[in-house]
């Protein structure tokens, strides 16, 4: 493979190196004008999809195929596909519950497993590159971005979880992605946004954020995506993110750490990078200092300057020949091993088929877990009239796709089953006080029990206020259902609490399924600092 990888690089011009060095976004369920000028003229080596790209599998099929012919070396086709709240590939593709529903379950084989069925689904529409799994520890509750997209705050249990994850990844011929290095689960911003902080001394930082990227590397991670962090322990300057930093990517990851494989960054037209650089400029100095793809998600002009930037610095010696070539044959190397240079780009496999949809909803059901049952709600709440509370927008950061709800599947589920009426009220994620009053007001006159679905009421203000206010009303009558972070089970007040993990349709039905059966709930709260 060595000589296939140095024949290619030494066959190709300035201009076809630096396109294997930037991955770029698009606009729009066929090729734009865009990315067709960004493949063709600048030789574009890698695609980043999102949910704007993507319609059904032929759609992605043939776009994918589209984009590939435009290119003369095999394209890495990306996308953000995690599993629970951050799913690209939705139904009718087999969608998971995510990375702490999965640890939920006490078994690293269903990592393994949701691992191998994206992958194949993934590769049946031409995708190779999943920028999963978050390895970050989520030991602080109060993160915004990270929370359920962590496996635990224990970085055993991340590591032994992501491993799996990605052997599956692997033997679905699909190229994973840990992210995001050094770890920002000890972080209480959103780096969409801002710069977030991980004020952690080195011995913590190898201990906890570290310790998943080293069990990692031992399975061979194709790919590591730092973050736009700041780390006073490890950056060279005040408030410079891990992603900008040679310190981080250069003497920590690849020459301390040896990490041998692609150093992809993160999306560098974030917040909490253009609010001091432009993306262009943030791209060649991210890859001067160690990084060996720059992501551009958005921007053509930006996209564009990037190329042009990355090849001036080049031609001006501030980047070296030395650290361009090393960094496509890294690229190369990624491409090699998951096959793209030995036959067809897309695998046949059958997409969302029976036995893939019964290990997810397996996953989903040993998922569910009951945090608080004080009142033995449970067991009694299908024995009344039911009140459903639930969000009506779930998106809450933009690395989840906004997604509105008419009808909460939890909602159509029992009301389809249910031997009493089923009643409902949506509510904002961030509720106003007018909202609220008038939610309490219909509860105090009802009579029966409330399911209270929550998102993120241990960090909104706003919907923690509503909580509160309810179990003040109906302690033994209210049931909270986390359909995002599980913490909002240990609210103040809170006597009974199920935690879904996400808020996905599917882990929905069957926890709507389970509460009619009378299932028990056998999941484990894997944060192994709130367990009661």
């Amino acid at each position: 493979m060595k000589n296939l990888i140095e024949k290619t690089l030494d066959s190709m011009s300035l201009e076809e190196k630096i396109g294997q060095v930037v991955i770029c976004g698009f606009y729009g369920t066929t090729p734009s004008k865009e990315i067709e000028t960004l493949i063709r003229k600048y030789h574009l080596g890698n695609v980043i999809l999102f949910k704007r790209n993507i319609e059904n599998p032929e759609q992605l099929r043939e776009l994918t195929f589209s984009l590939q012919e435009m290119s003369k070396i095999p394209l890495s086709i990306a996308v953000d596909q995690e599993g629970g709240i951050v799913t690209r590939l939705t139904e009718p593709f087999t969608t998971f519950p995510g990375n702490m529903a999965t640890a939920a379950t006490q078994d690293v084989h269903n990592a393994y497993l949701t691992g191998l069925v994206m992958a194949k689904e993934m590769r049946a529409v031409g995708i190779n590159w999943d920028l999963a799994p978050v390895v970050d520890i989520n030991d602080l509750p109060q993160n915004p971005s990270i929370g359920v997209r962590s496996y635990s705050d224990d970085p055993e249990i991340v590591a032994r979880f992501a491993s799996e994850f990605v052997r599956g990844i692997h033997d679905g011929k699909v190229a994973a992605c840990a992210k995001h290095f050094p770890g920002k689960g000890h972080s209480a911003k959103d780096a969409h946004l801002e710069m977030p902080t991980v004020d952690r001394d080195m011995r913590t930082l190898e201990k906890i954020e570290l310790y998943p990227y080293r069990e990692l590397m031992k399975v061979g991670i194709d790919s590591i995506m730092p973050s736009h962090v700041y780390y006073p322990a490890l950056c060279e300057e005040k408030n410079l993110p891990a992603t900008l930093s040679k310190n981080v990517m250069i003497d920590l990851l690849k020459n301390k750490m040896g990490f041998k494989g692609v150093n992809v960054t993160d999306d560098l037209e974030m917040g909490g990078i253009t609010n001091s650089l432009s993306g262009s400029e943030a791209a060649w100095i991210s890859f001067k200092n160690g990084a060996d793809v720059v992501m551009m998600c958005h921007t053509f002009e930006e996209q564009v300057k990037t190329f042009e930037k990355i090849k001036e610095k080049v031609l001006d010696g501030s980047i070296s020949m030395e650290k361009l070539n090393d960094s496509v044959r890294r690229v190369l190397e990624m491409k090699m091993n998951i096959g793209l240079f030995d036959g067809p780009l897309a695998i046949e496999n059958e997409i969302g088929d029976e036995s893939s949809l019964e290990i997810a909803k397996d996953i989903a059901r040993k998922s569910i877990t009951l945090c608080k049952n004080e009142s033995g709600l449970v067991k009694k709440i299908m024995k009344k009239p039911l009140m459903v509370v639930f969000p009506t927008s779930m998106a809450l950061v933009k690395v989840e796709e906004s997604e509105k709800q008419k009808v909460l599947e939890i909602e159509r589920v029992l009301k389809k089953h249910s031997h009493f009426p089923v009643t409902s009220i949506g509510i904002s994620p961030k509720p106003t006080k007018n909202e609220i009053k008038e939610v309490i007001s219909k509860v105090r006159e009802f009579n029966g029990n409330v399911l209270l679905c929550t998102l993120n009421a241990h960090i909104v203000s706003e919907e923690r206020e509503l909580v509160e206010e309810m179990v003040l009303l109906k302690p033994d009558k209210t049931l909270v259902v986390a359909l995002r972070n599980p913490y909002d089970c240990f609210l103040k007040g809170v006597k009974n609490s199920v935690a879904l993990y996400n808020y996905s349709p599917l882990s929905q039905r069957v926890f709507a399924e389970m509460l009619v059966n009378g299932e028990k709930f056998t999941g484990k709260l894997p944060l192994l600092h709130w367990r009661t």
